[in-house]
């Protein structure tokens, strides 16, 4: 008796369609993977040379259609201001705003963003040196 009632409970089980027993997906998932918007931290790398990392976290938001960013990094605060797009890659400038440092900040340096799976890639570049310094964040 047992085995009649569980082999008809498997046959059942098997013809209820897929979308009734799980949820259904949705693109989300896939569109999440290449948005850069939102906040991001992680540790900045390169910098000068510098093999130790410092802490940064950037706010990128979209509004009235246009890409802009607000960055905080060991006592450097601006903005980033949306330069242009290629690919999956955008350009930003950064402009300091607040420096805290007694003047160690850069005043203005061009920005490369990118998606790398969940995390956002972050590449700077000194206009006068070429000097780079790279960022792998996560959402904050």
């Amino acid at each position: 008796m047992h085995k009649i009632v569980l082999s008809a409970l498997t046959t059942v089980a098997l013809l209820v369609p897929v979308s009734l027993t799980a949820p259904a997906a949705t693109a989300a998932p896939a569109e999440a993977g290449t948005r850069i918007t939102g906040t991001w931290k992680g540790a900045v790398f390169g910098d000068n040379g510098a093999d130790a990392g410092y802490r940064a976290k950037v706010r990128i938001v979209k509004r009235d259609g246009k890409l802009r960013g607000r960055i905080a990094y060991g006592g450097c605060y601006g903005t980033w201001r949306f330069k242009g797009r290629s690919g999956g890659t955008y350009r930003f400038t950064e402009v300091i705003t607040r420096d805290t440092t007694g003047g160690n900040c850069v005043k203005r340096v061009a920005v490369k963003v990118k998606r790398d799976g969940a995390k956002l890639r972050v590449v700077w570049r000194e206009p006068t040196s070429g000097d780079t310094a790279t960022m792998l964040a996560r959402k904050a």
